[in-house]
């Protein structure tokens, strides 16, 4: 998703989330320290918000766990720092909030600090194309260990900033890169390449912050790779009921089950999952929230363009 343009029928599927519940049922300025905070378990809501953050709209909201941006605009510029981040984890009940910095890791975005302007004329060896759905963003290979180094392992570092801002851990986005095509190299070998790239750098975090968070956004698929199912601490999945033919239109049979498998068994394994659904029709709520709840998992619905923190 680019931060600065943002940031099939459901009527017979009913029988597939009943089935769902029987599996689940088994299976600013200077700030005071925030107190010790839960697990991702605990997480009973969430907020999620990429573009016009306001810290203090933060501080104010009821959620147990808020992904945002590291930055307000997504430049280095204008990243926040420890005492901001510090008081945005602090709910208005007094108690803990996690707070998670959005990390794209499989596309380049022309507005990051790591951009060169020359790259347009002359891009480095792993920039691949724009992404047409998301102007400014361009497909990358991930594996490579220039644009490795530039998302973690140094002072300089997407990652090293994210750290020392005090944010309690990543929210990973377009780890389903995968899925874009590349003639040198097999999709087999490219998901088994993204579950590498995700353990060295949750490795390279924890290093640095023990129990530093580490959650995925989509690619279930990936959670087959036992190696990637373990080394992060949660999912985050979009779109699960509405969108992937557009937005509002619901999803098929076919593609909610392709996608509920996976993330039933990383359910079962005691880790947890959050929803997104971009809707805004009364029907359309009704039913994310009804599925959600069915599910056992915190939702949040909002804009693409990730604009408000509160939920609908």
């Amino acid at each position: 998703m680019n931060l600065q343009h943002r940031h099939r029928d459901l009527a017979h599927a009913a029988p597939l989330l009943g089935a769902s519940m029987v599996i689940l049922a088994l299976a600013a300025g200077s700030s005071p320290a925030a107190p010790p905070r839960a697990g991702l378990d605990a997480v009973r809501s969430w907020g999620y918000q990429l573009q016009q953050i306001d810290p203090a709209t933060i501080a104010a909201s009821p959620y147990d766990l808020v992904v945002i941006d590291y930055a307000r605009d997504g430049t280095q510029e204008f990243a926040f720092d420890r005492a901001t981040v510090t008081a945005m984890q602090r709910k208005p009940d007094g108690e803990r909030r996690i707070v998670l910095a959005y990390l794209s890791i499989g596309e380049a975005e022309d507005y990051r600090f790591y951009w060169h302007h020359d790259w347009m004329s002359s891009p480095p060896g792993w920039l691949l194309a724009e992404n047409p759905d998301w102007p400014g963003n361009y497909a990358v290979r991930y594996w490579d260990p220039q644009w490795q180094a530039m998302i973690f392992g140094g002072p300089g570092s997407y990652l090293d900033t994210i750290i020392s801002a005090g944010f309690d851990g990543v929210y990973l986005d377009r780890i389903d890169a995968f899925d874009v095509a590349d003639a040198e190299v097999p999709r087999a070998d490219r998901l088994r390449r993204m579950a590498e790239f995700v353990s060295a750098l949750a490795g390279y975090g924890r290093s640095k912050v023990p129990g530093f968070l580490i959650v995925g956004q989509n690619g279930e698929e990936l959670l087959a790779d036992r190696s990637y199912a373990s080394v992060i601490d949660g999912l985050g999945k979009e779109d699960l009921f509405f969108g992937l033919d557009g937005d509002g239109v619901p999803n098929s049979n076919a593609e909610l089950r392709a996608s509920l498998t996976p993330i039933q068994r990383f359910q079962a394994s005691g880790k947890p999952v959050f929803l997104v659904e971009y809707v805004d029709t009364p029907d359309a709520l009704a039913l994310a929230r009804e599925r959600a709840a069915a599910l056992g998992v915190p939702l949040f619905i909002g804009d693409r363009e990730l604009d408000d923190v509160q939920s609908r």
